[in-house]
C-alpha cells in the first residue's frame, strides 16, 4: 500500500555493524590486541550482535482539522514537546503548521514517525481551496472540537466529509481516524462548569462516522498522547497485516 513507507531494516543493520566496528578500531583498549584485551574484545562484539537488532520505521501522515480555537495546535505542541509545551497565547493558524515525532509501537522493533499536519480552522479562509493539496496523502485524520463550544462539534461532519473527499475510499473503506473532544477540564467546576457537550454525544458522532473516540485536555495534559498513539498502534497493525497478506499470495502463486 503506498501510505506506508517502512525503511530498509537489512540496510540499518548493516551501518549499525559498520558503526560498531569503527567504535571499537577507535578503542585504545583493544588496539594493540594484547591477551590481556581479548576478553574486551570478545565482549564487545557480544555486546554488538545482541543490541543493534534491526529496526523497523513507517511514516504516517496525520492531518488535524477542527474550526478555529478548539485547541489542534495545543494539542499537537503538547504531545510534540511531550508535555513541556502549551501556548500561553492563542495564535492563529493561517494555513497549516507541521511537525513529526517518532513513537515507539510497546514490545516491538518498530516505531512510526507521525507527519502531523495542523490546518487552520478560520471561517475566513476558505479552507476547502487552500487545505486540499496538506490533505493527500493522508493516513489518518484527527478531527477536534471544544466541549464548550457546540458550533464546534456540530462542524466535525463537514471536516471529516472535506478530508475524505480528498483522499477517497480506496477499497480499504472510508479514511479511518479519530474525534477529540478537548477542553475536558471545563466539565469541572459544578454549576461553573462550561461545557456544553457531553461525552456520550461525542461517542454517539465517532461511531456514526467511524472514527475512534478520545477526550483530554491540552491545557492539562490530560490523556493528549492517547490519540496520537492509538493512531501510531493503528497504523503499525494496518502495515502488519499488508505485509502478512502480500507473503500469503507470494506463497500461493
Amino acid at each position: 500500500d503506498s501510505q506506508y513507507s517502512p525503511f530498509t531494516t537489512e540496510m540499518q543493520e548493516e551501518k549499525w555493524q559498520d558503526e560498531g566496528k569503527q567504535d571499537l578500531t577507535q578503542d585504545d583498549s583493544i588496539v594493540h590486541m594484547a591477551p590481556s584485551n581479548m576478553t574486551v574484545y570478545a565482549s564487545k562484539l557480544d555486546q554488538m550482535s545482541t543490541s543493534h537488532v534491526p529496526r523497523l520505521v513507517l511514516r504516517a501522515k496525520v492531518t488535524i482539522v477542527g474550526d478555529q480555537a478548539v485547541g489542534k495546535s495545543a494539542l499537537t505542541q503538547k504531545f510534540h514537546s511531550g508535555g513541556h509545551m502549551y501556548p500561553k497565547n492563542y495564535i492563529m493558524t493561517t494555513s497549516v503548521d507541521f511537525c513529526m515525532k517518532e513513537v515507539q509501537i510497546p514490545d516491538t522493533n518498530a516505531s512510526v514517525e507521525l507527519f502531523l499536519f495542523d490546518c487552520a480552522g478560520q471561517s475566513i479562509f476558505n479552507q476547502r481551496e487552500l487545505s486540499a493539496k496538506y490533505w493527500e496523502n493522508t493516513a489518518y485524520v484527527m478531527c477536534v472540537y471544544d466541549v464548550s463550544n457546540r458550533e464546534s462539534f456540530q462542524s466535525v461532519q463537514k471536516w471529516l466529509q472535506h478530508v475524505r473527499s480528498v483522499r477517497p475510499n480506496t477499497g480499504g473503506g472510508p479514511l479511518p481516524g479519530v474525534l477529540v473532544a478537548n477542553k475536558v477540564d471545563l466539565r469541572e467546576g459544578g454549576i461553573n462548569a462550561r461545557a456544553v457537550v457531553d461525552s456520550q454525544e461525542g461517542f454517539n458522532l465517532a461511531q456514526q462516522t467511524g472514527l475512534e473516540y478520545f477526550e483530554c485536555s491540552a491545557y492539562t495534559g490530560r490523556d493528549v498522547d492517547r490519540p496520537f498513539n492509538y493512531i501510531a498502534s493503528q497504523f503499525h497493525s494496518n502495515y502488519e497485516s499488508t505485509v502478512r497478506r502480500a507473503n500469503a499470495l507470494n506463497q500461493k502463486y
